[in-house]
C-alpha cells in the first residue's frame, strides 16, 4: 500500500474557517484511503496541539514535515496550491522526487 501524504491549506483569519479547512482536509483524506492508499493527515495533529500546548507554526509544520519526506505520493487538497504551507510541501516532495496529484 502506498503512503499518501494530505497536503492543504489549514491556516485561517478564524477558528470557523480553520475548521472547515480541517473538515475539507479530512474529506478529501478519505477519498484518497478509499483509492487504497494509507493516508497521513496532517491537520489531524490539532489534538496534539491540544493535548500539549503547542503554541507555534513550527511545532506543527515541521513535524509533518517530515512525514511528508518520506511518503509515495503527496496529494494536493482541491484549492490548496496557493497556501504558503502546501507550496513548501510541494517544494520538498519535488527535492525528494516525491509525485504531486493534485486532484483525484
Amino acid at each position: 500500500m502506498e503512503k499518501a501524504y494530505i497536503a492543504g491549506k489549514l491556516n485561517a483569519n478564524n477558528a470557523v474557517d480553520y475548521l472547515k479547512n480541517v473538515s475539507d482536509m479530512m474529506k478529501y483524506a478519505e477519498k484518497v484511503r478509499k483509492k487504497g492508499y494509507s493516508v497521513f493527515v496532517p491537520c489531524l495533529d490539532l489534538l496534539m496541539g491540544i493535548k500539549f500546548g503547542w503554541e507555534d507554526y513550527e511545532d506543527y509544520f515541521n513535524n509533518n514535515l517530515e512525514w511528508a519526506k518520506v511518503s509515495d505520493v503527496i496529494f494536493v487538497c482541491p484549492g490548496s496550491q496557493n497556501s504558503k504551507g502546501t507550496k513548501k510541501e510541494i517544494e520538498v516532495a519535488k527535492q525528494h522526487n516525491i509525485r504531486v496529484e493534485y486532484f483525484l
